[in-house]
């Protein structure tokens, strides 16, 4: 056996370079790589405003659509009014025919309510009552032209 002080190829001393330091050694070489770039700055620039521009066009999108959805709810709001008013008239001239059965202008008022919600077979069914009570009744006749049309 030769001795290992008379090999040439090791060293006298050596060192051991456990993991822990290796990934310490090259974590702290990336770091310094990374601190020495030119570009850095405008690096950082560029995609801190990618960024900005991306936030900017996500709020103006969805601010437009929350006014839409405002303007669509008050046109819901609005149409479900107007429908409740139409649905109260007709009950009102619903009542008055009950008592007055032979009333043409309460049929024909109730006929163009249900025109209006556009309720088509009932406006004819109560357009054909006022009609029977009076055949020559010419708004009854030009509501009938309309709702053939309907």
């Amino acid at each position: 056996m030769k001795n290992k002080k008379n090999n040439p190829q090791f060293p006298n001393i050596y060192r051991i370079i456990t993991e822990n330091k290796t990934l310490k050694y090259l974590s702290k070489l990336e770091f310094r790589l990374l601190s020495k770039s030119k570009y850095k700055k405008e690096i950082i620039y560029f995609l801190s405003f990618i960024l900005l521009f991306i936030t900017v066009l996500l709020l103006v999108g969805i601010s437009a659509l929350a006014i839409k959805l405002y303007q669509e709810v008050n046109v819901y709001s609005k149409t479900i009014s107007q429908r409740e008013t139409l649905q109260g008239k007709i009950n009102f001239w619903d009542s008055f025919t009950q008592k007055y059965d032979g009333f043409k202008d309460a049929y024909f008022q109730i006929a163009l309510l249900e025109y209006q919600l556009g309720n088509f077979e009932k406006a004819r069914q109560y357009n054909k009552k006022a009609l029977l009570l009076d055949p020559g009744f010419k708004d009854a006749k030009n509501l009938e032209v309309l709702l053939e049309n309907k």
